[in-house]
């Protein structure tokens, strides 16, 4: 997580700890998750649907300032580096494939959840507009503030995370990014968002999970990730339908 102080020190209350102090150019999604969404120039485009969107490059990701330098540097970063080594550096043992399953094991339940749902809450707590279909509420970005602060471990059941890997035509393309959605399941909201091609799925509210997504969420002692077909995910396979029609009238526009 490489966050700045500029010189002149914006300073505010920290989303946080909810402390008065400057304020550092946060990245709402870190910036090793942009690794595989960058070109070869080293920037990536990120693409809306609306066909009156232009494409637009990025160098850094999303940044905003909402932490302090020591809830970035210090709070959120030990998480995000455990699940950076874990993601990208291949620290834990290879998964067993049962099915269309990966499933890892050994894995820090606690490391990975709180920084999944530190996504999530700074999503939800940001501004900026790409995000601004994720609204928590405030109960429960209290919860995961207090949560995330404290360090605490959530229960399996609170605040559930599934992780797919959808695949067109047999191919992970890991230079996708999707904006957030939002949606209703079984009684709870739930998030989604696709970031370097993986959909992350979160779980907001009270209702009970059914058995089969508790099987398929980051639990103690399992964290699963399904390999499914884009087709299998209708709202997937629509908006990459609309992404598709989209990106075609832009090139068509471009050729006029």
């Amino acid at each position: 997580m490489t966050t700045t102080i500029s010189s002149n020190r914006h300073s505010g209350k920290c989303r946080l700890c909810l402390q008065v102090r400057p304020l550092v150019a946060s990245h709402i999604i870190p910036n090793f998750q942009f690794k595989g969404l960058k070109k070869i120039e080293g920037h990536f485009y990120e693409l809306s649907t609306n066909e009156s969107v232009p494409e637009r490059k990025q160098q850094r990701g999303f940044t905003e300032r909402l932490l302090c330098a020591e809830c970035d540097n210090r709070r959120l970063q030990k998480n995000e580096d455990y699940f950076a080594r874990v993601w990208t550096h291949g620290k834990l043992p290879e998964p067993q494939q049962h099915g269309r399953f990966l499933i890892f094991r050994e894995h820090d339940y606690k490391r990975c959840k709180n920084f999944l749902l530190s996504i999530l809450w700074r999503m939800s707590v940001s501004s900026l507009d790409i995000f601004n279909e994720v609204s928590l509420g405030p109960k429960h970005e209290e919860v995961l503030r207090a949560y995330i602060l404290a360090d605490r471990e959530f229960d399996e059941q609170e605040y559930a995370i599934t992780v797919t890997a959808p695949f067109i035509e047999e191919r992970l393309y890991e230079d996708f990014m999707l904006q957030p959605d939002s949606a209703r399941l079984d009684g709870n909201r739930i998030y989604r968002c696709v970031i370097a091609g993986m959909l992350y799925t979160f779980f907001v509210g009270s209702a009970p999970l059914r058995p089969e997504v508790h099987a398929l969420s980051l639990r103690r002692e399992e964290f699963p990730i399904a390999k499914m077909d884009v087709k299998e995910i209708p709202f997937l396979a629509h908006a990459m339908g609309r992404l598709g029609k989209a990106n075609n009238v832009r090139e068509n526009s471009r050729r006029r």
